[in-house]
């Protein structure tokens, strides 16, 4: 390989931009506060994210305001204590993950409302409403201007205004969450400290209401830049919040950071301009999401404010500041070139795929992480092995094609863009000598019902490639292993029919030698004629998945099979379940007929048997299953939003909350129906394009429904784009039994846990809309033609059955058959005196 210099790869960055390149200043501060471990405040925060330490920040910040707390007890005893923050609180947010653009906040500060969600956070736990103002006797409040946090610099990062320099500064901010206003102003600089008489220089984003003292000018959601002491007093109108660093000495147009438009978060760049006199300038620049792109050449850039003033301290200390809800920080620096504050951000280890570590011949392709590799900031590349450049290797990624064992080395990147150019951590690649095809992964045995649409047989091959695979059933191959169908690693089988029940096994070959694969065998149920399986199985070409639960699960495997569509499931709490429990006790099932105990350990821990996460949905599905017992199988996908049925009161609710680009539609409808106690009960939801039944069908005499009638949300009609989250592609809320998957979404109250046992068998999903008709005949093929009697102890027979049959009588058994008159419904009292001649009763379809 040819090794091409560094004077090479500078000079794609001067063609490239069409500027002169001068070499990166010294970034002075970087607080980058992404990625630090979610649920967790950090009383300082000094760089703890990407194994990036901050430059220029010591000691651990100190926060105003500082005053008196008081509280009193039960008792009716106060208790006066003089309390001071502990400093910035690390806030993980769910509603900002985002991909870390320029123009994007993925926000780890919140401003403060109330406790400890804030900027500050207090000692004993209080909040700003009850910290009380030294000065004037009064509470803060939530919405004080003397709200503002410092942390000291390093020497070598002061800024002395009494030296001719230059500073860039930038900030990523987001004002507000997408759906709410948010009255809140932010900001960042520097500051001499942290008392009321010191002197600061900073910009940040107004409230989105800001009147002058003109009592005209509305400046509102504008950015701004100030300086002055952090005492000093605010616009008489509203001094509360325009006070000391919330102060406009300077401001842009109003609205630039309109929440609702996109608008509400981006980049705050500023400038400022020390002289040897105390002459200063300070300028501030806007590039917000979905605005224009951030301009790439400094001396280009028309600020939106700027502010001549005089300052002859020096700024020993960082400053930020906010008040009202709803505002997020990240990534905050300081430097001496505009490229310290919008260029390279990090460069990340490369990434390498298949693995770091391969065999020879593997082809290999590392890519690189540069965070601003975009059409605004292009970037060029080169890639180095052991440290010495690669020639001519200058792209995104660097590929390793038929490497040899020679290959294992170091790999790293430099990235070079207008501002300068930074080289990335090494990734070690290992090739390994070549050798024959290694099966890592073996097909598995799988069993499924006759005319099941999903089977397939699959390997995970290691070894040097290419590879052939000649797959053979029962001993035979299947096609030839040049033909397309059988050169992968994966066997799909169409429909399956009985023939293709039996052993199946993959030969992989490659240039160093053959592997054959140990035998996996495919096992067919062909359910007996008019048994429920075979309606369940053949009633609708739209069936999914078919959920036996008659699984033998355990830590190791806590595997919940489909028998139709392989979309298995888990049993999350194998400590609260029973594995074959009795199933129902009909004629339809096989005898015996395992089922699973959901929450079988009384007052134990919530429990909840995960079935699978729907791909997709439309307005047309039905859901079937057979519970004795609590019946809760939902759909949660987090703040109430989800779907299915729950126990509510006693009885069945079916459930529809979602968001859709219009807001939250929300649908909650109570069927009034129930399922009894100690009974194996038949449930069914069927959902159409306006409406939804629920059937209940208890022990073998009975089936009943209810119907919503045209459903609406609160956006209007019920439609298939009422939720987003059914066909949830990341799986995290798969459908579940036992209880929803989340505490706050158990209802709209936010019930914690609302856990609900029973067992269950034979659980179904279509994605089709089945008739009453189709119900019924799904119910009939379980409980089968069944007559009971009961005697009542007073010369009567008690005789039952599912009255969708006729009942029948006759003299013998050999007929003739005769319908009872009137074709009674159950229950039908049959006399059983002793001198009534010899009756017989039967049941047909």
């Amino acid at each position: 390989m040819k090794r091409p210099t560094h004077s090479k790869i500078i000079l794609a960055a001067l063609l490239l931009s069409g500027v002169s390149f001068s070499a990166r200043a010294t970034q002075t501060v970087r607080e980058l506060f992404d990625g630090l471990n979610a649920g967790h405040d950090y009383s300082t925060i000094d760089g703890l994210t990407r194994d990036v330490t901050s430059l220029g920040l010591q000691g651990a910040w100190s926060a105003s305001p500082v005053g008196t707390i008081s509280t009193t007890d039960t008792n009716g005893v106060t208790t006066t204590t003089t309390n001071s923050s502990t400093g910035i609180v690390y806030k993980d947010t769910w509603s900002l993950n985002w991909p870390l653009g320029a123009l994007d906040s993925n926000g780890t500060l919140l401003s403060h409302s109330a406790g400890n969600n804030g900027l500050l956070n207090f000692n004993s736990g209080g909040n700003l409403n009850s910290l009380i103002d030294p000065d004037t006797g009064n509470a803060y409040g939530n919405w004080t201007s003397r709200s503002y946090a410092t942390h000291p610099l390093v020497p070598s990062s002061y800024v002395n205004f009494q030296a001719n320099g230059t500073y860039y500064f930038s900030v990523r901010i987001e004002k507000s969450y997408p759906w709410s206003i948010g009255d809140s102003s932010a900001g960042f600089g520097l500051s001499t400290g942290n008392g009321t008489n010191d002197h600061f220089v900073g910009f940040g984003v107004l409230r989105p209401s800001c009147v002058l003292a003109d009592g005209v000018t509305d400046v509102g959601n504008a950015d701004y830049v100030t300086a002055g002491t952090l005492g000093q007093l605010g616009i008489s109108s509203h001094p509360d919040d325009t006070g000391g660093p919330y102060y406009p000495n300077a401001y842009g147009p109003a609205g630039l950071w309109t929440v609702g438009d996109g608008t509400d978060a981006g980049l705050l760049v500023g400038r400022l301009t020390t002289t040897a006199s105390g002459a200063s300038t300070l300028d501030v620049k806007s590039y917000v999401r979905n605005g224009p792109a951030i301009d790439v050449d400094p001396s280009l850039i028309t600020w939106d404010a700027t502010y001549n003033f005089t300052e002859t301290n020096v700024m020993t200390q960082l400053l930020v500041w906010m008040h009202g809800p709803n505002v997020e920080y990240d990534a905050i620096r300081v430097g001496t070139t505009y490229g310290d504050v919008i260029g390279f951000e990090l460069i990340g280890t490369p990434q390498a795929a298949p693995s770091v570590t391969n065999y020879a011949g593997t082809t290999v392709t590392i890519s690189q992480n540069a965070a601003l590799n975009s059409t605004t900031f292009p970037m060029s590349f080169q890639w180095l092995s052991n440290g010495v450049p690669l020639t001519d290797e200058t792209n995104a990624s660097l590929v390793l094609t038929a490497p040899t064992t020679n290959y294992t080395a170091d790999y790293s990147v430099i990235a070079t863009n207008y501002y300068g150019m930074a080289t990335s951590a090494v990734t070690h690649i290992t090739i390994l000598p070549a050798i024959p095809p290694v099966i890592k992964v073996q097909p598995v045995s799988i069993t499924r019902y006759t005319g099941s649409p999903a089977a397939a047989f699959s390997v995970v091959v290691d070894g040097t490639p290419p590879f052939t695979f000649q797959w053979q059933h029962a001993g035979t191959n299947i096609y030839s292993a040049v033909t397309a169908t059988a050169v992968t690693n994966t066997l799909l089988l169409p429909p399956i029919t009985l023939a293709d029940a039996g052993d199946y096994s993959v030969t992989v070959t490659n240039g160093f030698g053959t592997t054959n694969s140990t035998i996996a065998t495919l096992t067919e149920i062909v359910p007996p004629a008019g048994s429920y399986a075979a309606l369940v199985t053949t009633i609708s070409t739209n069936l999914y998945g078919y959920w036996r639960m008659d699984d033998s699960a355990s830590v190791t495997n806590p595997v919940i099979h489909d028998f139709w569509g392989n979309n298995n499931g888990a049993a999350v709490d194998i400590s609260n379940m029973t594995f074959g429990a009795t199933g129902a006790p009909f004629l339809g099932f096989p005898n015996p007929h395992p089922a699973t105990l959901i929450g079988n350990q009384p007052g134990s821990a919530p429990y909840r048997l995960n079935l699978t996460r729907l791909p997709y949905y439309t307005n047309t599905m039905t859901f079937t299953m057979w519970v004795n017992g609590g019946c809760q199988f939902v759909n949660h996908a987090g703040y109430n939003a989800g779907w299915g049925l729950e126990n509510n009161g006693g009885s069945l609710q079916f459930d529809w909350n979602g968001y859709d680009t219009v807001g939250k539609n929300s649908i909650t409808w109570n069927s009034g129906l129930s399922v009894p106690a100690n009974t194996w009960t038949f449930v069914a939801l069927v959902v159409e394009p306006t409406q939804a039944t629920i059937y209940v069908g208890a022990d073998r005499f009975s089936l009943v429904s209810a119907t919503s009638g045209p459903l609406a949300t609160s956006n209007g009609a019920f439609t298939n784009s009422d939720s987003t989250t059914i066909g949830d592609t990341g799986g995290l809320y798969p459908l579940g039994i036992g209880r929803n998957q989340w505490p706050w979404a158990e209802d709209g109250n936010g019930s914690q846990w609302a856990s609900v046992s029973g067992t269950w068998t034979d659980v179904a999903i279509y994605y089709q809309s089945l008739t009453p008709q189709q119900i019924t005949n799904l119910y009939e093929a379980a409980v089968g033609l069944v007559l009971e009697g009961t005697p009542d102890g007073a010369g009567n027979l008690n005789l039952n059955w599912f009255s969708n049959y006729t009942l029948q009588e006759a003299n013998s058994l050999l007929g003739p058959w005769n319908d009872v008159n009137a074709n009674p419904l159950p229950p039908f009292v049959a006399p059983i005196s002793g001198t009534m001649p010899q009756h017989y009763y039967r049941v047909r379809k």
